[in-house]
């Protein structure tokens, strides 16, 4: 398939990554279970190795998912990584996953992924790369955790919409329902870290961002009972540290491709900022998911209710300026994020109550300014109901917002805020002189 010089899959920078991979993928399958797979890999290795260098053309109507290559010998590719990640064998869908991953790492992989009707190539990768985290199998757990965590910082590719909103669900579902505690642990991790990303290039409105990799330290639910087991934490940091190690960078010698986002919406919205505004109120519908009258204990739906609760004050905790002064940001946090709160206050588990203070103290010391009326409605409900009411509240739910209430007190700033704001409002509660 290539001559003595050239190497396995060509010349191009594509094709140095594709090759050994197909070849791979050719040499694990089953050739009778998996004889379209081998025929398309095959295929795809003879137009890669008869495939020079193209220069990218950002103006093509159809231009190549893949840096170098032309389209015939891209979608040829494409087709038989699809078919490998499609296999449902972890044999053979690993070195497809591994391919993908560095495909990501090098910034080969052009173009958007995932929006509305889109069957893109690029875009049924993502579906397929997605549909091996669902294998019950543990290495192809972290396989596909590795790929969406490459996919989240590579800024020559835009996932978009439902594609973004996929990604959140699939890291979702490893943490609810992976055999593995240590896989469990490394998913949240991950969704952690794709939403720091996310709200980066929120921030400055730009794909290429620097971002700090997250900690297990900085989200710990105190409830959950993993964090007791040194050997899954260090696992987990060890996965999240590995996977954000260096840059993602280029093939020597390449040009740095970049995904075109300077589109605008209606009201002057960019994309990377409509994608994190979607991403954001997907999670706090996550965290508004309620068990049935059948089910009311259901401690799975509990623990997802934790996880988007914990991610939503993360979220919080690190929110830049744009947040502060953008009106479709702080729309949504009022129209979810507050009803997020106002809805899960009646909830009896003490974890639930933890997160909802440090919400909102978070809300309280960044986004006062705008959130004049739901501080009015909240300070009561989650403050001061529980520490005027005798009987009911528990021992932890007093000392929860006593904490709550020192943290609030070193701020001297919020203290004058809310006199001045409330107490000296006649159309507001008293909430400093309560």
């Amino acid at each position: 398939m290539a001559s003595p010089t050239a190497p396995l899959g060509g010349s191009t920078p594509s094709g140095r990554v594709l090759g050994p991979a197909l070849d791979r993928i050719i040499k694990n399958a089953a050739w009778r279970k998996h004889s379209a797979l081998v025929a398309a890999a095959k295929s795809a290795l003879d137009l890669l190795s008869s495939s020079s260098y193209h220069s990218p053309d950002p103006t093509s109507p159809n231009p190549s998912p893949l840096l170098g290559l032309p389209v015939a010998a891209a979608a040829a590719s494409l087709h038989a990584l699809i078919l490998a990640l499609e296999s449902a064998s972890p044999k053979v869908a690993d070195p497809a996953l591994d391919c993908v991953a560095k495909l990501l790492y090098h910034r080969l992989l052009l173009g958007d992924l995932g929006e509305a009707a889109d069957d893109s190539p690029a875009s049924k990768l993502l579906a397929a790369v997605l549909s091996c985290g669902a294998l019950n199998d543990d290495a192809m757990e972290l396989a596909t955790l590795r790929v969406l965590l490459a996919a989240a910082r590579c800024p020559s590719i835009a996932i978009r919409g439902d594609g973004l909103g996929q990604m959140l669900k699939t890291c979702y579902n490893i943490y609810l329902s992976s055999s593995s505690g240590a896989n469990q642990m490394c998913a949240k991790l991950a969704l952690a870290q794709v939403l720091v990303i996310v709200f980066a290039r929120v921030e400055v409105d730009s794909m290429d961002v620097r971002v700090p990799t997250v900690s297990i330290a900085d989200m710990m639910d105190v409830s959950d009972h993993r964090l007791n087991d040194s050997g899954i934490v260090q696992v987990a940091q060890g996965f999240i540290n590995d996977a954000m190690e260096g840059s993602d960078v280029p093939e020597p010698g390449t040009p740095v491709a970049m995904a075109e986002v300077d589109e605008k919406d209606d009201e002057g919205m960019s994309k990377i900022r409509e994608d994190g505004l979607a991403l954001f109120k997907n999670l706090c519908k996550l965290s508004m998911k309620f068990s049935t009258p059948d089910n009311p204990e259901d401690q799975v739906l509990l623990r997802g209710k934790v996880l988007s609760l914990e991610l939503l004050k993360m979220v919080v905790d690190n929110a830049g300026p744009f947040w502060r002064i953008n009106e479709k940001y702080l729309g949504a946090i009022k129209q979810y994020l507050c009803l997020s709160l106002l809805k899960n206050s009646a909830l009896s588990a003490m974890s639930i109550f933890q997160l909802l203070c440090s919400i909102f103290v978070g809300l309280l010391s960044r986004f006062r300014s705008g959130l004049k009326e739901e501080i009015g409605i909240f300070f009561p409900m989650l403050v001061l109901r529980v520490l005027e009411n005798v009987h009911q509240p528990s021992f932890l739910q007093k000392m929860t917002v006593l904490n709550l209430l020192e943290d609030i007190c070193k701020e001297s700033q919020v203290l004058i805020d809310i006199f001045v704001n409330y107490d000296c409002d006649v159309d507001a509660p008293n909430i400093f002189e309560r």
